[in-house]
Formats: C-alpha cells, structure tokens, sequence
C-alpha cells in the first residue's frame, strides 16, 4: 500500500477526478448563522447540492432513459382501468388477473415490459450495485405487500387499527427496515475501506479531508427520503384499492406522486456509490470484507485503527 495519496491514474479507471469539489460547495441558505444548533442542516444542503450538481453534469441520455421507463412502467401499473374502476371483489389472485380484459389486460401487460426494461437498465449501468439495486427493489415491492396486510382486514388503516391485524404487515416492514439498514452500512464500511485504500497518507488531516470529501450524510438522507416515499406510496395505493369503490381520489393522487418521486431516488440512490467508488469496488460491509482478506491470506488491514478512529469522527 502507497505510502502517499494515489494519484488519479492509478485508480480504477471509472474513479476519474470529480469536476469540483464537495468543499467548495456553499449551502443555500446558512441555517447556521441563524443558530448553531441547526448547523447540520448545512451539510445536508451542502451534500445533496453536491450530489444534484453533479448528477446533472453527468447522467447521460442512458440514465434519464431509464428514470423515464421506470416512472413509466410505474404509471402503467398504477393507473389502470381495472384499478380505477374499482375492480371486482369478488374474485382475486390468478382468477382476478385471468377476468382483466380488453386494454386493461395490454397495459398491464406493457408495465411488465417496462419494469423488465427498467432492471436490465439498472443492472447494466450499475455494474457493483447490480445485486443491491435488485434487492432494493425486491423490498420495495415487500413494502407494498406490508400495507397490503396491513389493509386486508383493516380498509382505513391506521384509523382504528388493531393489533391483530397488524402482525403480518409489521414483520414485513421490520425486514425490509432490517435490510435497509445494513445497505447503508454496505455502503458506509465500504466507503471506509475505499479512502484507506487509495487516499491513505502518513498525515492524519489529509485523511481526514478525503474523508470529509467522501461524506455519505447526504446519501443517507436520500435513503431515509427514498424509504419514506415508497412506504407512504405503498400506504397511499393500498389505501386506494382497499375501499373499493375507487372514491378515495386523494389516496391514489398521493401514490401517483409519491411512487413517481421514488424512481429517480432510487437512481440516485445507487448511481452515487458508484460513482464515488468506482466500478472496481464491490459493496460489502467491513465484516465481509476482513473475512475474504483472511480467506485470500490473513493479511490484515494496516489501517484498520485509523479507519476507526475516522469513521468515530465523520459518521
């Protein structure tokens, strides 16, 4: 391991030099001149003026694309006759699908494709957050079915809600919270490990500048917003469909918006580590990572102390 700071070229390849810099960034609107207490509102704004700056500086026709197909296949499948007629509820599952018809039937049918479209796209793009991008959409189709359960036997859920009925929901929920979480992490350690290995330097503050540089609070605030979004569209779609009679207008206009709102979150929310990291890197969490070096070898990790002392500091 280099003793000094690599140098651009000697990085992977896709871990090009940024256009600016996250400390030459300024926030808006200074909360903290207002008091020191909401300092970290500053960051946050700081971090996401960052991320959106550069996000529009470098998504392609590709990415746009993709947020295009995605917010599509969305619509398609939230928006259909069937849906806003109501439907039948006298019968459901396979049968219910079977009695679709007419261009009901072909839009649903083009949802699918779209939402096909929409994976090979993410899984093409993001080639070291293929198998997390899968997974977080695998959850946020769990988050739907958590308020469907919470909906089957309670149609204004969480108005008079009762503990019998929210068992199955709230298991659903807790999971989808659970993995979450230790994506965060993932992405976290991984950052860690990512400076140590290609910013180390002998002084303590140049490491702490490019830890300070490679700053996650912003991303962390667009996976909680993500979270939040998909959870009140999947409330909201259930909410819809659990009346019946299609009468609860509000509730399908707030998962139209909510659910639209999730697509390009979710881009983001996977584009970033990418293009922090590189395409070389895998996202693993600091457990997975020490296990595979002591698997190659049980060569430890000379940073590791410092790394700690870092992550204390940043995070």
């Amino acid at each position: 391991m280099s003793e000094g700071v690599q140098a651009p070229s000697e990085l992977d390849e896709d871990h090009q030099v940024l256009p600016f810099r996250l400390r030459d960034m300024e926030p808006f609107f200074s909360f903290n001149e207002v008091h020191p207490i909401a300092k970290p509102l500053d960051t946050f704004q700081v971090e996401l003026r960052f991320q959106s700056k550069l996000a529009v500086r470098e998504w392609g026709l590709e990415h746009w694309g993709t947020v295009g197909i995605g917010v599509l296949a969305f619509l398609l499948g939230s928006l259909s006759p069937e849906i806003l007629s109501g439907g039948d509820a006298t019968i459901y599952g396979l049968e219910g699908l079977a009695a679709v018809g007419g261009f009901g039937y072909f839009q649903m049918l083009l949802s699918f494709v779209a939402w096909g479209l929409f994976t090979m796209q993410v899984w093409r793009l993001f080639p070291i957050m293929r198998i997390h991008a899968i997974s977080l959409l695998f959850f946020w189709n769990m988050t739907v079915v958590a308020q469907i359960l919470y909906h089957k036997t309670q149609i204004n859920f969480p108005i008079d809600a009762r503990l019998g009925g929210m068992m199955e929901g709230t298991l659903a929920t807790l999971v989808v919270i659970f993995f979450i979480y230790y994506f965060g992490k993932a992405v976290v350690e991984t950052r860690d490990y990512h400076v140590e290995e290609h910013h180390v330097h002998e002084d303590v503050r140049l490491m702490e500048l490019e830890m300070a540089e490679h700053s996650l609070r912003g991303w962390g605030l667009v996976l909680t917003l993500w979270f939040v979004m998909i959870t009140i569209s999947a409330w909201s779609g259930a909410h819809f469909v659990a009346e019946r009679g299609a009468e609860r207008i509000g509730s399908l206009t707030t998962h139209v918006i909510t659910g639209s709102i999730s697509v390009p979150l979710f881009i983001g929310l996977i584009w970033f580590p990418q293009r922090m990291l590189g395409t070389g890197a895998q996202v693993k969490t600091r457990a997975a990572i020490n296990a595979e070096m002591e698997l190659d070898g049980g060569v430890s990790n000379p940073m590791a102390t410092n790394q700690d002392a870092l992550s204390a500091k940043f995070q």
